[in-house]
């Protein structure tokens, strides 16, 4: 078979990453104390991050730094100077979302070894021959990718591909959720994600509820039964969700996942002969489950769409596995009678649910078992059983769930609670009259250890030191990461040293092999000083372009029914690529360039599927008749490139994540005319960006942004409850708004090309009053944003920013417009605050 899968952990503590070191991962991914995507585990600080190279570093094992968030102008120095730290104590790849951060890292540090994020949204091929010149080895894909998309995807590029296959999954495509940030002000883009996806949601159709429930949270994925095929599919490494989960749950399901993938290779990936796969005992799936579920597992997308199916509608917490049903409760003693479906244990966790929607459920760690009117240690099926201390009101049949199970965590415990994972290594021992004794060790990537004796070995006089004698104490090598897997002795018949003498020349030369390797991993920087950082982070070419007056763009995610553009008060429009391939619209846009407009065709970060093919069938009549393209992703860029070449300007959406003058700058070098900035940055920081000449940069200023685009559709899923595309266009026989705790109502829109959603914010984004300070910042164009306005709003709001431009400032005719817009809910986004 082709070289091994790699096997990728996460730890997000030092424990967690023992466990998955104990546990057979191939690879560890891990954060630090700065820029990673999980700001609220416990990470590692520097002597931690060392310790951790070392130990892994000695047993054949990988570590991946996360350094996989935006990073503002003001802090890239330091992440630049923290990834050259790293780098030098032996940190085998850096896991990156910024395309600055990445270009900078490339530029500073060569040989260093990037992989990118799932954050990048890399979805395809073309997304991959996009951001090759940035210098990435590795391409971590976007998880709603089925198994057919990522064989195509590693049969059709030489980087590295590495796929989710267990673990927690994000409803929304990694790296297009904003919705944590501009509900909260907790950005997932900057490691702080709040879960607005975890809180429950009713659903409303024209204005009615029609559904409630967790509508946006789904189940975590399991792929144990799929290893086979994905090996075989080409994927280089299969990567395990969790820096937030305990050591306990990072040692079973690394553990199990390892198991499995030694049989495929043990057996060539076909234990079953009629299916082809391998078969996944029962015992297995249920240390699986009572690690962590939510509801069960989903295959996500790797068997294609499966809407309802994926998700956990009921509760979206662990749900531990199925124990029983109440028969009773006392509350006088805080018990409960329960009749058992499966073995319960004392310290073991319970929750029961009570059938209240969104409220917690009664639970807690078992502290006594009562059967038959006795005090027991363990419970099993069959069983009825008085337990306590459970608190709360409990209904008679309510469903009671095992979330935790002490048994198991202690065993999960226990495989990293010494350190047995061990490197093999090559042995020559020499033992000669007249010479001192010499033991040579080897290990796999050529380090090499000697260490000799003191004594002159000696002929015995009573009892030989045998040869098996002397491999026994060889090969006790102890706490040592090492084992000995061959070795060869040279030895004079009956020569003999003391014991003590052979124990010490092998601790000897294991130290010192221990050190070579540790040493053999660090890499020194040379040329990496002060002002050679400060000069390749300078961009002599640049300007700020202050108080340059702004052109107006409006962007049109929807639009009344014959709305007329001809009459707004604008430079730019962007309508969707889908509405201008029509032939009615390609004579409207003509009509608006001949009106002097700009006419760009906006595409959205996401376009897998028939999107994709309507794309490229119609790129070329499109650009017939447009100014230009918007594109979402690095995807559309590629294919607008290899289709069209250079004839049309293309210009970067804000989904692309760019918050720095780094990321302008590369843009501008791959060949974008323009780029939009980010809507997670605050004024201050976009008037001190440095801005590429001949390059256009926009903001957004105004609309309900975008705060979630989903291969899942709430609408089909949770109100049709069918699968996608089998909904009978459900999400256009009304408006659906999914509604929070707060009574916040955000828009749904869903597209019936490929049945993806997007879920837009329930506030404009509105701030009037920072007009002059938007003029002084260095951007080329301000753009709104409509998606369900009124023709009259779109009118309104367009005059606005025209008099706004031109007058400087708010003046009294403004103040009837500014209140109605205001009384519909307004934010000010984060052009005050950032993130």
């Amino acid at each position: 078979m082709a070289k091994k899968i790699e096997l990728l952990a996460p730890a997000g503590t030092y424990d967690a990453f023992l466990a998955a070191i104990e546990n057979g991962a191939d690879a560890v991914y891990l954060g630090g104390k700065l820029l990673n995507a999980r700001a609220f585990a416990g990470n590692f600080d520097e002597e931690q991050l060392e310790r951790a190279l070392d130990y892994a570093h000695t047993r054949d094992t990988s570590i991946f730094l996360t350094m996989n968030t935006l990073v503002l102008d003001s802090e890239m120095q330091e992440a630049v100077e923290y990834a050259a730290k790293a780098y030098e104590m032996g940190v085998d790849a850096f896991i990156v979302q910024d395309v600055g951060l990445a270009a900078n890292l490339k530029k500073l540090i060569p040989g260093i070894t990037l992989h990118a994020s799932t954050q990048m949204t890399i979805y395809s091929t073309e997304g991959i021959k996009a951001i090759e010149p940035l210098g990435f080895d590795r391409i971590v894909l976007a998880r709603e990718l089925n198994l057919e998309e990522v064989k195509s995807i590693c049969g059709q590029t030489s980087l590295e591909i590495e796929v989710f296959v267990h673990g927690a999954l994000c409803i929304c495509v990694s790296g297009q959720c904003y919705m944590s940030s501009m509900i909260g002000g907790r950005s997932g883009n900057r490691g702080k994600c709040a879960q607005p996806c975890r809180m429950p949601y009713s659903i409303k159709r024209d204005g009615n509820d029609i559904g409630s429930g967790y509508l946006i949270s789904p189940k975590d994925i399991c792929y144990i039964d799929h290893l086979a095929e994905l090996v075989a599919g080409g994927v280089t490494s299969l990567k395990i969700e969790g820096r937030m989960k305990s050591p306990e749950y990072v040692a079973s399901v690394v553990g199990t996942y390892r198991k499995y993938l030694d049989l495929i290779y043990e057996t060539k990936g076909i234990s079953d002969s009629k299916k082809g796969i391998h078969k996944v005992s029962q015992e297995d799936r249920h240390k699986l489950l009572q690690s962590f579920n939510r509801g069960g597992f989903s295959k996500g997308y790797l068997l294609g769409k499966t809407g309802p199916e994926m998700m956990a509608y009921e509760k979206p917490k662990n749900w531990g596995t199925p124990l029983g049903s109440v028969v009773t409760q006392d509350k006088s003693t805080n018990s409960v009678l329960i009749k058992l479906e499966n073995t319960l244990g004392m310290g073991d966790g319970i929750e029961i649910w009570s059938g209240s929607k969104f409220q917690e459920s009664p639970g807690g760690i078992i502290t006594k078992i009562v059967k038959d009117k006795k005090l027991v240690r363990k419970a099993h099926k069959g069983d009825t059983v008085w337990v306590s201390v459970i608190k709360g009101n409990v209904g008679k049949g309510s469903r009671v769930y095992k979330t935790s199970d002490k048994e198991m965590l202690e065993q999960a415990a226990a495989t990293y609670s010494k350190g047995s994972r061990k490197s093999p290594i090559k042995a020559n021992f020499t033992m000669k009259y007249g010479q001192v004794p010499v033991l040579n060790l080897q290990d796999a990537y050529g380090n090499t250890a000697s260490a000799a004796g003191e004594q002159f070995p000696q002929k015995a006089v009573n009892k030989p030191l045998t040869k098996e004698r002397i491999l026994e104490q060889l090969k006790k090598m102890g706490t040592t990461p090492f084992y000995i897997m061959d070795i060869n002795l040279d030895i004079d018949e009956d020569a003999v040293i003391p014991i003590s003498e052979l124990n010490n020349i092998r601790r000897s030369a294991a130290e010192q092999l221990e050190q070579k390797r540790i040493l053999s991993f660090k890499k020194e920087l040379t040329n990496f000083d002060k002002s050679t950082l400060n000069s390749i982070l300078y961009f002599p070419g640049n300007v700020q372009k202050k108080n340059k007056d702004k052109k107006i763009s409006a962007i049109f995610y929807d639009y009344p029914d014959k709305m007329g553009f001809g009459d707004l008060d604008i430079d730019r429009v962007y309508l969707p690529f889908t509405e201008i391939m029509g032939n009615e619209k390609l004579q409207m846009a003509e009509k608006l360039r001949g009106a002097g407009k700009e006419v760009f065709a906006y595409i959205p970060a996401v376009i897998r599927g028939n999107y994709t093919e309507l794309f490229k069938k119609n790129l070329q009549k499109v650009s017939a008749h447009v100014d230009g393209f918007l594109a979402g992703s690095p995807a559309v860029f590629e294919i607008i490139q290899e289709k069209l070449g250079n004839i049309v300007p293309i210009v970067g959406d804000f989904t692309m994540n760019i918050i720095n003058s780094y990321s302008l700058n590369k843009l501008n070098e791959l060949g974008f005319s323009g780029g939009t900035l980010s809507c997670e940055l605050n004024l201050s920081q976009i008037i001190e960006m440095d801005y590429p000449q001949n390059f256009d940069t926009e903001l957004v200023v105004y609309g309900k942004i975008p705060v979630m685009t989903s291969e899942y559709c709430p609408v089909g899923g949770s109100v049709g409850k069918c699968e996608p595309q089998k909904c009978d266009k459900l999400c256009k026989s009304g408006v659906y708004k999914l509604s929070d705790r707060k009574g916040a109502e955000f828009l749904v829109k869903s597209d019936c090309v490929d049945c993806r959603s997007t879920i837009f914010n329930s506030n404009a984004l509105f701030a009037p009053e920072l007009s002059e300070q938007i003029s002084k910042t260095g951007i080329d164009y301000i753009r709104l944003s409509f998606v369900d306005e009124t023709e009259k709003d779109i009118h309104d709001i367009c005059s606005l920013y025209r008099s706004l431009q031109r007058q400087g400032k708010i003046t009294p005719n403004m103040g009837d417009v500014i209140e109605r817009i205001k009384a519909l809910g307004f934010t000010r986004g984060h052009l005050q605050k950032g993130v």
